[in-house]
């Protein structure tokens, strides 16, 4: 671990230290005889689950009835869905129903209805006769929390398994219990293109569902493409459209599913099929990689789905991406089925759309297991972690907790600008009698943070902090529990404009708008002229709609020991994509602060090559939107003595 011996470091100090410290901003701190041990994997706890009758003629017809147990008498179930996956039927006022199979069929189920729990399996094999029995929940749902993770990555890689069992005991420690967990993908860490043998499918799984099922509440799930297995490809080839799916079968059940709760219609939407139609080069081999668009035939689900919802529910969609990326029609079959938000993981990063559809990516539970250089950051320096939301009638609000930590700052990001007076604020996730946070910026002196708030599963603490009181340059701010001496640290940049710039020339600032965005993110360029301040002094300017590379001349008299670069649009809400900004002084290339740390991540992540991916988002326009290789970011921070 590494850590600072002063408050800031000064020019020429330690060159490069920077990157270094930043890989510890979301780790926590204890001394090597307070290191908690390794947590141990869970014993798999694994359950018979119903499975296809492969090879069997699906029924013409299935009739069935869904009956409603309560106080000792059974009445029907009406108005609850039942489905094959390819179409809907409503129960009728004695809870029966009927409904011709599609010939692709494997099971049928239904959804959950609120205010009532299944008894039994909610999904079963195709058979003529299919019954089904609920029963009223025992507890109110106006108000509960659940948890909302994604990109878990189980393999038999044991970072992964004993991160995934933390998480269940997390989960299960949680007090009140959440309702339920919702992984919105990527549930394993299989090849996409299929070249995982069947075994190496059969394991996974069973690392998966022998630890989730651990968990005191229900889980749901979605497939996303990491978790299509190679398992009886022979009899579901590429072509078909529930090629890779078997296994998922066979271990979760359906991948295309629904389910209530309380007022939200909660529906799962797998877009992963392996046609044979998208080939990607890989190592110098053309593999065949999903297609990732939604199916005519379940698109026609998706509708019927969302249209027998509930009278008074509204829709929430769990896919491993934005649905209006991979799903035709999404916007119109938003709008008609009010659709209010989407959950969904696969970038790894915690990100939040406000557009048509509303999304939130849940940042990613595994982090990074397969490389530790990482340090199980995401791509956006979050520490792997996952979501938990609370929801009270149509009102949801959320936090995203780092896995095994309590502690975390909330005010600001790695390598944000402090002047004068600031304000730090902090969570402690489930505090105890007498607990509390401090605070330092010296690591030496520590002073008490006020709380200010209770939030549903936190204590929310505050501090003011009087920037011109420390020298300008890095400073590593800290907060702990001194109850359990959890340290949460983040580095910051103290820029007052105090300290001379320790060279005697000017230099250049440079970067480029509206760059190639690597297929994540649409480039973009300001819609209107875009003012260049560094240090609040203006450079020059941006012309509008131009996508290209700047070079701006920079005055020894503008620089600073510590220095920001902002940007001044002349239309409200507009907004642009840009290149990492450097600043060259001499023979010195300055890079942002959180730049640096992002690269390193991304290259811990994806190779060397990945550091250069990308860019920022800069201003309020929406699109584009965050990517593991996009961030959003107004001011920029470099500091001499933070070399590249």
């Amino acid at each position: 671990m590494f850590t600072f011996p002063c408050s800031s470091i000064r020019a020429g100090q330690l060159a490069c230290v920077v990157v270094l410290a930043l890989v510890m901003t979301t780790c926590g701190e204890k001394t090597s005889a307070e290191r908690p041990p390794v947590p141990e994997v869970l014993k798999l706890l694994l359950r018979e689950t119903p499975k296809p009758r492969y090879g069997v003629p699906v029924p013409k017809r299935i009739s069935g009835r869904v009956e409603r147990k309560s106080d000792g008498g059974v009445t029907g179930a009406a108005g609850v869905s039942v489905t094959d996956g390819y179409s809907v039927v409503k129960t009728d006022r004695q809870g029966r129903f009927s409904i011709v199979p599609d010939p692709s069929a494997v099971f049928l189920y239904l959804t959950r209805p609120s205010g009532h729990d299944v008894v039994g399996d909610w999904y079963k094999p195709l058979s003529a006769e299919v019954d089904f029995a609920v029963q009223p929940a025992e507890s109110d749902e106006n108000d509960f929390t659940f948890i909302h993770v994604t990109d878990t990555h189980v393999s038999r890689n044991r970072r992964s398994l004993v991160g995934l069992s933390r998480f269940v005991r997390e989960a299960n420690d949680l007090s009140p219990a959440p309702r339920f967990v919702v992984n919105s993908g990527d549930l394993l860490d299989l090849n996409k293109a299929l070249l995982s043998k069947p075994a190496s499918g059969h394991a996974d799984f069973r690392n998966y569902v022998g630890i989730m099922n651990h968990l005191k509440m229900p889980h749901y799930n979605v497939a996303g493409d990491h978790t299509d297995s190679s398992y009886r490809l022979e009899q579901f080839p590429r072509g078909d459209h529930r090629c890779g799916k078997a296994l998922y079968w066979e271990y979760l059940g359906p991948h295309f599913f629904s389910f209530e709760y309380g007022k939200i219609h909660f529906v799962s939407v797998d877009f992963g099929y392996h046609l044979g139609q998208r080939k990607i080069l890989v190592n110098g081999k053309n593999l065949d990689y999903p297609t990732n668009r939604i199916q005519p035939m379940h698109v026609k689900w998706l509708g019927q789905d969302m249209g027998h919802r509930s009278r008074g529910t509204f829709v929430v969609t769990t896919a491993e991406a934005d649905l209006e990326n991979h799903c035709p029609d999404f916007l119109a079959m938003a709008r008609q089925h009010d659709v209010r938000l989407q959950l969904v993981g696969d970038i790894h990063v915690l990100a939040h759309k406000k557009r048509s559809v509303p999304y939130r990516s849940g940042g990613a539970l595994a982090g990074c297991w397969w490389n530790p250089r990482t340090n199980q950051l995401c791509p956006d320096l979050m520490p792997q972690g996952y979501l938990v939301y609370r929801v009270r009638g149509e009102k949801l609000e959320q936090f995203y907790k780092g896995l095994g930590q309590r502690v975390a700052i909330v005010s600001h990001r790695v390598g944000s600008a402090w002047q004068g007076q600031v304000k730090i604020q902090a969570h402690l996730v489930q505090p105890r009698k007498g607990e509390c946070l401090e605070y330092s910026i010296n690591g030496r002196d520590w002073q008490k943070m006020r709380e200010t708030g209770r939030p549903f599963y936190r204590a929310v603490f505050a501090a003011t902090v009087d920037s011109t009181s420390v020298p300008d340059g890095l400073l590593n701010l800290k907060v702990r529990n001194l109850n359990d001496g959890e340290i949460r640290s983040q580095v910051v940049v103290v820029a007052n404009g105090r300290d001379a710039a320790p060279i005697r020339a000017g230099g250049t600032l440079e970067f480029t708008v509206g760059a190639p965005s690597n297929g994540w993110t649409k480039s973009k360029g300001p819609s209107g002229k875009v003012d260049v301040l560094l240090n609040g002094k203006t450079l020059g300017s941006l012309a509008p709609g131009a996508r290209k590379a700047y070079t701006f001349p920079v005055p020894q008299s503008c620089l600073h020991l510590a220095n920001t670069l902002s940007f001044r649009f002349s239309i409200r809400g507009d907004g642009m994509t840009v290149t990492a900004p450097v600043l060259k002084c001499d023979k010195t290339t300055l890079r942002d602060t959180r730049d640096m740390a992002l690269r390193q991540v991304k290259a811990a992540h994806w190779g060397d090559a990945a550091a250069d991916w990308g860019g920022f988002i800069v201003g309020e326009a929406e699109p584009p939107d965050e990517s593991p290789f996009h961030r959003r970011q107004h001011v920029f921070c470099f500091v001499f003595g933070n070399n590249k």
